[in-house]
């Protein structure tokens, strides 16, 4: 046994003798009470201290670490003291049958024991608080006195590495109001973050609501900016007990927080009956669109899903995390280029898909705008080739993916976007399979988007770079899309282009900011490097075309763009033949002008 949790057990015995003598004197009334029972007490006393020494040492009240003091050691307090006056009753009424005991007495040795030997861990539990507090110079204001909140300051109290005082809490909850945690004080609202900031003096505020919401978050953030005072945001409070992350660490911007409105969740009640004992195909399966796309069909029990990717190792991922989560799905993988026209039949005639989801493409405005040609093979042959296969092998519904730069377009993406979903309009008129297209804003966290280069560059301590101050995005989260991709397959009779009401657009500069900041670093102190517009890209972007309108549907987060164009198949298709030889040829100024002479020819 270590020498400290000797001399705390020795400690403990001393004070057992000391309550076992009081015990006498309040029996009496008198330190000077009578020699007979004085001569009972030294009698008795050796046997007390004994089994007192065998009880603390069985339940080990040595062994916790008197700072940490809690519930749990005063239990074991309770339950050693109480079995050591079990005992003691056991061996002095076996040995004299009790005669002359003053029976009293072991009731209260044992209020005294547990007065004493409890007390002195509080007293030394208290002096180590008192001496860790003094020693901390960063003075703190707690947001948020919940669960959350109070785990940190059990942690910042006893753990004086942290090197923070908790000065007082900050909450929302008038039933809270003036109330205490563990000796600090609930000082006010969010509002009186200033106030109390310079009236105590508070150098950092600490935020500990893992479930507040981006206007919840924005506006602790605008409180603590105006008192100009240092925050920081705390990880998940599961992940705080659980050790995987230290109260030190920051928190991972969750890319909800950054919306500017409530996730949107729509009505898959139809979806269900929809995809449910179906074989449903995925283009770009491996994309993080297509990924999450697989995840959420894979939750309405299909009979198979059939993923096709190029590229093999996302492939591979997804197949695997697919068959991990979910077991019973069956699940068919091949690795094949959408352009391949026999391959794709072949995969197409094999297994027999009843719902196509193709969100297979080239998206990035800055690489598709350098490569046209490949724009066109893989944007448009690629969704021409699936498209006219799943008509000739009586796929029930084919959604495509589109986006918002199809409209009006200014880059080739777009262009390329807006041809496609002019394809599928002709196509539908012409087939039984329902052919209906999706457009897409910009979709947060998918593979080359803006936050996680955003993330990497204020990790690195780089200058954040932005096109334009002024430019603006439309902005939806993996899930939104996905369930929008489902709903619009589901809803879709044939030749709709449906979109996502999601709320106004958000300033990429403002959505830089709002990382830098739930990441707990001060935004205003960020240096931000504008490089300008890139080819092709503008300053904001529109769901609604000039020459289109947006009509309601059955749910009122989705809309329906009615584009009044006249498609014909027939003259669409004989300019994809003009564009085939201009491709072939290596022709891109004149295949690019047949892309945007489709485009005015239909809108």
């Amino acid at each position: 046994m270590p020498r400290k949790q000797k001399y705390i057990l020795i400690l403990d015995v001393v004070s057992g003798g000391i309550s076992y003598y009081l015990a006498f004197v309040l029996r009496f009334s008198s330190f000077a009470f009578p020699s007979g029972e004085f001569l009972l007490f030294l009698k008795t006393l050796p046997v007390v201290l004994l089994i007192k020494f065998i009880a603390f040492n069985y339940f080990g009240l040595h062994r916790p670490i008197w700072k940490y003091t809690s519930t749990q050691e005063v239990i074991g307090i309770l339950k050693s003291s109480g079995f050591a006056t079990l005992s003691i009753i056991f061996v002095i009424f076996t040995l004299s049958r009790g005669e002359g005991f003053p029976r009293s007495v072991l009731i209260i040795d044992w209020l005294i024991t547990v007065a004493f030997v409890g007390g002195i861990r509080f007293i030394m539990k208290m002096k180590g608080e008192t001496k860790i507090s003094f020693s901390r110079s960063i003075r703190v204001l707690v947001v948020g006195a919940g669960n959350a909140g109070t785990s940190i300051l059990k942690e910042m109290k006893n753990n004086p590495k942290i090197g923070y005082n908790p000065i007082g809490f900050i909450d929302d909850d008038p039933a809270k109001q003036g109330r205490t945690i563990y000796g600090i004080s609930i000082l006010g609202t969010q509002a009186d973050i200033p106030r109390l900031v310079y009236r105590h003096g508070i150098q950092e505020v600490v935020i500990t609501i893992p479930s507040a919401s981006g206007n919840e978050m924005r506006s602790i953030v605008a409180q603590c900016r105006a008192a100009k005072v240092k925050f920081k945001t705390l990880p998940a409070f599961a992940a705080i007990i659980n050790g995987s992350v230290s109260l030190s660490q920051i928190k991972d911007v969750d890319v909800i927080d950054l919306l500017r409105r409530d996730p949107i969740e729509l009505d898959t009640t139809f979806v269900s009956i929809h995809l449910s004992n179906r074989k449903i195909m995925v283009t770009g399966a491996g994309g993080s669109i297509g990924g999450e796309l697989c995840r959420q069909i894979a939750r309405f029990n299909p009979s198979e899903l059939i993923l096709v990717d190029m590229a093999e190792t996302p492939l591979f991922w997804i197949e695997l995390s697919l068959k991990s989560r979910f077991p019973n799905l069956k699940v068919t993988s091949f690795l094949e280029d959408i352009t391949d026209a026999q391959f794709i039949e072949e995969i197409i005639s094999k297994t027999l898909p009843q719902i196509i989801y193709h969100t297979a493409a080239y998206k990035h405005v800055p690489i598709v705008e350098k490569n046209a040609l490949q724009g066109i093979r893989n944007n448009i042959f690629g969704t021409q080739i699936l498209s006219e296969l799943a008509k000739k092998y009586a796929v029930e519904t084919f959604v495509m993916i589109s986006t918002d730069k199809a409209v009006n377009p200014k880059n080739f993406m777009g262009v390329s976007k807006r041809v496609n979903e002019l394809y599928i309009q002709a196509l539908a008129k012409e087939s039984k399979t329902k052919f209906v297209s999706v457009r897409f804003g910009n979709v947060l966290d998918s593979n080359g988007s803006c936050v996680p280069i955003f993330k990497q560059q204020i990790k690195e301590g780089k200058p954040i770079t932005i096109t334009h101050p002024d430019a603006k995005r439309f902005f939806m989260t993996l899930p939104e899309a996905s369930q929008l991709i489902l709903q619009a397959g589901s809803m879709g009779k044939g030749g709709e282009i449906f979109i996502l009401k999601m709320g106004e657009q958000i300033r990429i500069v403002d959505l830089a900011r709002d990382i830098i900041a739930f990441s707990g670093e001060d935004a205003d102190k960020a240096e931000f490097s504008f490089i300008g517009l890139r080819p092709g890209e503008k300053l904001e972007e529109k769901l609604v075309g000039n020459n289109e309108k947006a009509q309601l549907t059955n749910d009122e987060k989705i809309l329906i763009v009615n584009s009044n164009n006249n498609v014909s198949y027939i003259e669409i298709k004989k300019e994809f033949g003009e564009l085939s030889e201009l491709v072939k040829s290596r022709n891109t100024a004149n295949a690019i002008k047949k892309c945007e002479s489709i485009i005015s020819t239909y809108s």
